[in-house]
C-alpha cells in the first residue's frame, strides 16, 4: 500500500463507497466546471445533466418506486464528494436531498398517496428546491409566514420565499405554509410545480460565497393548488413530529457531509501546495520540515473525527426504527460543530498553501469563501445553543429560537 493510497483509504474510511451512485468521472467533471460556476454566479447545465445522468434527483427513493434506494449514509458519502469537486452544486443539491428526505420520511411513517410524488421526481429525475427559509422567522422550519386560504376544494397562497437554491432551475417546490384556519396541524407541508400560476421566481442571489448555488426568491402572488399537493401537516412549532424531527435531521447530517468536502478539498490543495513549495535556504520542500507537517495534523486531528460522527449519525438515522426526534439534539451539534470547523480547517488548510490562497483564480480563495455560508444554515447557533442547553438541563424546546423579548427604555 502507497502513502498516498493509504491516506485517502483512511480519510474515507468512514463513509461507503458510492461510486455505483456516482461514479468518479462524473464527479471529476463537476470539478472541472466549479471555477466557472463561481465566476458566472450560476451553475453549468453540464454540472446538472452529470447528475440527472446518474440518477441523483432519485437517490433516496426508494427503489420499488423507480429511485436509486440509496441509506441516509450513503446521500451523505454522495454530498461529500460533490462538496470537494464543488461545494456550491453540494450545498444546492443538499436542499433537494433535504425535501425529498422529507417526503421519504413521511411515506415510510404513513404509506400513503406520497408515494407518487416520490415516483414522479424518481422517474422524471425532477429537481426539487427547498422554499422553507423566509424573512422574519430567525431560521425556524416549524412556522411559516406565508398564508394559505381554503377557496373550495383548492388553497390559495400568497408569501414570499428567500433564499431558494436552484428556485428557478426546479421543477418543484417543497414549501411549508400556514393554514389561515390556525388549528393544532396548522402548518402544512406541500409540493408544488415551480412553474405553476401564482409562482414567480426572482434572481436576487449575488454574493461573495457559494455562488452558484443560485439560491433566488420566490413569489407566491394568489397561488392557487389543489389539497393532494398538501402531504403532510403538523403543529406550528412543535418538537413532537417524527416526519420534521427527521427532515432536520436529514438536513444536518446532508449539508456536514457536504462542508466535509469542502474541508476535504482545501487539505488537498494544501498537500499539493506543502509538496511543490521549497524553501531554499533549507533546500527542503514545506512537507519535508516538522513545522508544517504538524499544521496539516493539527487540521486532520480536527476533521476525522468529524467525519465518523457524521457517518455514524447518518446510519443511525436510517435504521428502522430510530426515533429521529432522540438525534435532533446530537444532529444539531454536529451541524453547529461542522459550521466552526469549516471556516476554521480551510483557513488552516489556506495559510499551509501561503500567499497562493489570495490568487485571483486560485481554488482556495473559492473554498475560504464557500466555506463562511456553514454559518448562516438554520436552525443557526443561535437557536441551537439554546435547544441544547434546554435539552441538558429536561426543559422543553423547539427547533426555533425562543426569546422573551425587552424593549427599550
Amino acid at each position: 500500500m502507497t502513502d498516498a493510497y493509504a491516506f485517502e483509504a483512511a480519510r474515507v474510511s468512514a463513509w461507503s463507497d458510492t461510486s455505483r451512485l456516482i461514479p468518479q468521472g462524473g464527479i471529476d467533471e463537476l470539478a472541472a466546471h466549479a471555477e466557472e460556476n463561481d465566476r458566472s454566479g450560476r451553475l453549468s447545465d453540464r454540472s446538472i445533466d452529470v447528475l440527472r445522468e446518474a440518477g441523483y434527483f432519485g437517490l433516496p427513493v426508494p427503489r420499488d418506486f423507480e429511485g436509486q434506494g440509496a441509506s441516509v449514509e450513503e446521500c451523505c458519502a454522495v454530498q461529500r464528494r460533490i462538496g470537494a469537486a464543488d461545494p456550491a452544486l453540494a450545498i444546492a443539491t443538499s436542499m433537494h436531498l433535504f425535501s425529498v428526505g422529507v417526503v421519504v420520511e413521511h411515506w415510510n411513517r404513513n404509506h400513503d398517496e406520497s408515494w407518487m410524488l416520490l415516483e414522479a421526481i424518481a422517474s422524471q429525475q425532477r429537481i426539487v428546491s427547498n422554499a422553507f427559509a423566509e424573512p422574519g422567522l430567525a431560521g425556524a422550519l416549524t412556522r411559516s409566514n406565508c398564508v394559505a386560504r381554503r377557496s373550495g376544494e383548492d388553497w390559495i397562497l400568497d408569501g414570499l420565499k428567500v433564499p431558494c437554491s436552484l428556485a428557478e432551475r426546479s421543477d418543484l417546490l417543497c414549501l411549508q405554509m400556514m393554514d389561515e384556519q390556525d388549528g393544532e396541524d396548522a402548518l402544512m407541508v406541500a409540493l408544488l410545480a415551480t412553474r405553476s400560476p401564482g409562482i414567480r421566481t426572482e434572481r436576487t442571489w449575488n454574493t461573495l460565497g457559494m455562488r452558484a448555488t443560485e439560491s433566488d426568491s420566490v413569489r407566491f402572488e394568489q397561488c392557487r393548488f389543489s389539497d393532494d399537493l398538501v402531504f403532510h401537516r403538523t403543529e406550528p412549532g412543535s418538537q413532537s413530529d417524527e416526519v420534521f424531527a427527521a427532515g432536520i435531521a436529514w438536513f444536518c447530517v446532508a449539508s456536514t457531509a457536504s462542508y466535509l468536502g469542502v474541508i476535504s478539498a482545501a487539505v488537498d490543495e494544501s498537500r499539493v501546495a506543502l509538496q511543490k513549495s521549497r524553501i531554499t535556504h533549507l533546500d527542503a520542500s514545506r512537507s519535508q520540515l516538522p513545522s508544517f507537517q504538524g499544521a496539516l495534523g493539527d487540521i486532520m486531528s480536527l476533521v476525522l473525527p468529524m467525519e465518523w460522527s457524521c457517518a455514524g449519525l447518518a446510519r443511525q438515522l436510517g435504521e428502522k426504527g430510530t426515533d429521529p426526534r432522540a438525534l435532533i439534539p446530537s444532529a444539531l451539534a454536529l451541524k453547529q460543530q461542522t459550521a466552526q470547523l469549516a471556516t476554521t480547517a480551510v483557513a488552516m488548510a489556506a495559510e499551509l498553501v501561503g500567499v497562493g490562497s489570495y490568487s485571483a483564480n486560485g481554488k482556495v480563495a473559492r473554498l475560504l469563501r464557500d466555506a463562511q455560508a456553514a454559518r448562516y444554515h438554520p436552525p443557526t447557533r443561535f437557536a441551537t445553543r439554546q435547544l441544547l442547553g434546554r435539552w441538558a438541563l429536561g426543559l422543553p424546546f423547539g427547533f426555533e429560537l425562543d426569546e422573551k423579548p425587552v424593549g427599550d427604555d
